[in-house]
């Protein structure tokens, strides 16, 4: 219907309603009698104009009523009560008709609410239990469940029926018993999310929205699994504090990511201490191009250092690092440079005058540095160390290195590199630099990690590689990993290494299944191969050396090491034999000299490599056949 032959409709009906309503008050009020008839035909006219007229001014005349709230019954009361208001003073003190009863005023204000209001509500509601009704094209509508009845709940569905029609609700589920048979801003609460399998059958829906914004990590793997089993797209909003503020439309439902499957709630920081200790200071990372990297380098400049200072080799990130923090007012410097060169790094560091070194910059990847033991030493160990005698020597008072859990009972040849720059850092003295550790677990979504790695292979091979069926992992988030980095920064003395608490280690393999089921391909084409363990590689990673103590400090979740520290006289001399034994190239001599610096270095391992296993996603996992062809391949 156009637009202006609408307008046209609703204004006559409402015109009706308004007649209706005073003539009804008139009969009831002479018992169904219409005496003095044309007294009452002379005021319904000017009545009927004073109620258009009110109605109009609080915007009640647009006929959208498939929306009708609370909000519109408060401004149709005091839309009611101005019209009444006007036409009482009207007809009894302008035209000065006191023959008009004064009941019919109140009976006709009555009426007229009933009317307006009942016939809103009565569209309403026959919209909502019709969803074949007018509203969007059924063929391009999209029906939802959704999880969660709370307020987040409330928010999401007003958004929906405000922006996009075309999503039709359908019902929403709640793990609150009580909730049950109640209706969220029209919608039912149809059952417990433990239902959600049988309703989205029932009501013939395909995707779940979760409006849980507050859910912890492991009740949203609780509502993913439920929705997987019920063969449920699933989509959940990103915050509740979005939603209230209005920065979050219905086009930003998210899918779930891996953020939301780390087993545990992320783990936030205050970061107010930190702008103390770098604003107005002249900062270099080095590593500055990786993904720690980068990420402490865009974190740092909200701190407002008065320079700094971005070092790394590969000059392609480098040059895509200087491009992303282009909008910032801090004077960035991006040197190509190789942190083993001594000359180069003291010619920076002088030049710019550095006060504070976020050493970022290493070999990380396990199995390759297996095969490439000098190189792991030549810049993990020795550039580490020329590395601190540089800045020390430059005036530079605060050096913090990024550690790895792979440090703690390596088996490694990478883990021990980094187990070595803890003691350096921990062991070296220095009378005006704060030199500290901090270590961490894997990162999500770094470069070179695991979970890059799988969506590549599930795109292009629809096969993923894991290494054994119970590897575990401990994860945690770039945004996590540098606000550690930072927070350790801050609270960390001379000496420390600091860890933090990252909760339950992760099976790669869940996480391979997750990856899977986020990737829209369909389970059954995608199938899961077990290689086994890589050189260098261990099934669980640990945190802590049995002869550390933990000790708490004044940062939530992040915990000081404490334990015997190496005699730097003794590392030294270790440090000048691994020098001249890496020289030579020998690789048993090599690994020989880095277990007499890390007694706890481990790294014979089973042969593994011939163990290939297929398991398709949908398959339970065969232990016993993954162990005998273990047994088999020793």
């Amino acid at each position: 219907m156009p637009v202006n032959s609408r307008n046209s409709v609703i204004l006559v009906l409402h015109a009706v309603l308004v007649f209706f309503a005073i003539l009804s008050a008139w009969a009831l009020r002479f018992e169904f009698h219409l005496p003095n008839l044309q007294l009452l035909l002379m005021a319904a006219p000017i009545l009927i104009v004073y109620r258009l007229a009110s109605l109009a001014r609080f915007g009640l005349l647009h006929g959208y009523w498939r929306y009708t709230g609370l909000h519109d019954g408060i401004d149709m009361s005091k839309a009611l009560v101005l019209s009444s208001a006007a036409f009482f003073v009207s007809i009894r003190y302008i035209l000065g008709i006191k023959a008009f009863p004064l009941s019919v005023y109140c009976l006709e204000l009555l009426l007229a609410a009933f009317l307006l209001l009942g016939v809103r509500l009565l569209y309403r509601a026959l919209m909502q239990s019709n969803p074949e009704a007018p509203g969007p094209d059924r063929r391009r509508s999209h029906r939802v469940l959704i999880v969660g009845a709370g307020f987040a709940a409330q928010l999401l569905i007003r958004e929906l029926k405000q922006t996009n029609p075309a999503w039709i609700v359908v019902g929403c589920v709640d793990d609150e018993k009580s909730k049950v048979g109640s209706k969220v801003h029209g919608v039912p609460v149809l059952g417990t999310i433990e239902q959600l399998p049988e309703l989205s059958v029932k009501t013939r829906t395909f995707e779940a929205l979760i409006a849980m914004p507050s859910a912890t990590a492991a009740q949203m793997q609780r509502v993913v699994q439920i929705c997987y089993s019920a063969s449920l797209q699933y989509r959940t909003v990103p915050g509740l504090a979005d939603l209230i503020h209005g920065r979050v439309t219905v086009d930003q439902l998210r899918e779930v990511n891996l953020e939301d499957l780390l087993g545990r709630a992320p783990v936030n920081f205050d970061l107010d201490s930190v702008r103390r200790r770098i604003a107005g200071r002249i900062v270099m990372v080095t590593g500055a191009a990786g993904s720690i990297g980068s990420e402490l380098c865009r974190q740092l400049l909200r701190f407002a250092p008065a320079k700094l200072i971005c070092v790394d080799q590969a000059e392609t990130p480098l040059f895509y690092l200087q491009h992303a923090n282009s909008a910032s007012d801090v004077e960035r410097i991006y040197c190509v440079a190789d942190v083993t060169d001594s000359k180069r790094m003291r010619d920076l560091m002088q030049e710019h005058d550095v006060r504070v070194i976020f050493h970022a910059a290493a070999y990380k990847h396990v199995p390759l540095m297996e095969e490439n033991l000098q190189e792991a030493v030549k810049n993990n160990v020795l550039g580490l160390l020329s590395l601190l005698e540089t800045a020390d020597q430059c005036g530079c008072e605060d050096f913090l290195l990024i550690s790895s859990d792979k440090a703690v009972n390596p088996t490694s040849f990478m883990g021990c590199t980094k187990r070595i720059g803890e003691l350096i850092v921990a062991a070296r003295p220095s009378a005006s630099m704060r030199c500290l550790s901090v270590r961490f677990g894997n990162v999500l979504g770094s470069q070179g990690s695991v979970i890059p790695l799988f969506q590549e292979q599930i795109k292009a091979t629809r096969q993923i590689t894991v290494t054994h069926p119970e590897i575990t992992r401990y994860f945690m988030t770039i945004s996590e990993a540098v606000s550690l980095v930072l927070q350790g920064f801050t609270i960390g003395a001379k000496g420390d290494i600091l860890v933090l608490d990252m909760g339950a280690p992760v099976r790669i393999l869940d996480m391979a299944k997750t990856l899977i089921r986020l990737s829209g391909i369909p389970q059954s084409d995608v199938k899961i191969v077990f290689g086994g363990l890589r050189a260098g590689e261990k099934l669980f990673e640990e945190l802590f050396y049995d002869f550390e103590q933990q000790v708490s400090t004044s940062a939530t979740k992040v915990f000081q090491t404490r334990g015997q520290r190496t005699v730097w006289s003794e590392l030294r001399a270790q440090l000048q034999s691994l020098r001249t034994e890496t020289a030579t190239g020998i690789a048993v001599r090599i690994r020989s000299k880095v277990k007499e610096i890390v007694p706890q270095y481990e790294w014979a391992l089973p042969d593994c490599s011939s163990l290939s296993v297929h398991l398709s996603v949908e398959e339970p996992l065969n232990f016993e056949l993954y162990n005998n062809l273990s047994s088999a391949s020793d």
